[in-house]
């Protein structure tokens, strides 16, 4: 055999077998990737849950405070009839 073609062949399977090796290892490291970001969608989930279990009795909190402020706002309004049907009387 030629020269050229011992060497070409030795080139070619170097190659071969370099972008063999260069294939497994993105595959490891895809992998890896992946479990990852399946680790980070899990602590993200679970601060999610826990912001929804914290942010639940705020919620709650600001709907009795609108409420307390309903109240007092009715109970305003009705100490100013009663102070305006007072000076009326009178």
């Amino acid at each position: 055999m030629d020269m050229y073609v011992i060497v070409l062949t030795v080139i070619s399977s170097l190659v071969a077998v370099l972008l063999v090796v260069l294939g497994i290892q993105l595959f490891l490291t895809l992998r890896d990737a992946r479990a990852t970001m399946l680790r980070i969608n899990g602590l993200i989930d679970v601060m999610e849950h826990t912001s929804l279990r914290f942010l639940v009795p705020l919620t709650n909190l600001h709907g009795f405070m609108n409420g307390v402020k309903s109240g007092v706002h009715v109970f305003e309004t009705f100490v100013s009839y009663l102070k305006k049907n007072e000076d009326s009387d009178d």
